[in-house]
């Protein structure tokens, strides 16, 4: 997953990124499906910004709790990454953390 915080945006934007080793079209829109559930269920609480969402051939085999789990785990850790840049970068920028 990648995510560029976009502050001037009024909301998150989500595209998702299901390569064809997934699986045929009726597997890769399955999986399409229940990852647009996930992050919909979680949408209010996503940073503001863009995201890219894929996944690999292992991802129709989870079931629907499991893929909502490693989906937050892997929205905490790109948010979690993108925005201590941010904050990294607005420090350097006025002089804190010297």
């Amino acid at each position: 997953m990648s995510f560029l915080e976009r502050s001037d945006w009024t909301g998150p934007e989500v595209a998702f990124a299901i390569s064809r080793r997934v699986g045929n079209a009726v597997v890769r829109n399955r999986l399409r499906r229940r990852l647009r559930a996930i992050v919909s269920e979680q949408a209010a609480s996503l940073p503001i910004g863009a995201y890219v969402i894929s996944t690999g051939p292992g991802g129709p085999l989870l079931e629907f709790d499991e893929l909502r789990v490693a989906m937050s785990q892997a929205l905490e850790k790109a948010t979690r990454r993108q925005l201590g840049r941010s904050v990294g970068a607005h420090r350097e920028e006025h002089g804190a953390g010297r």
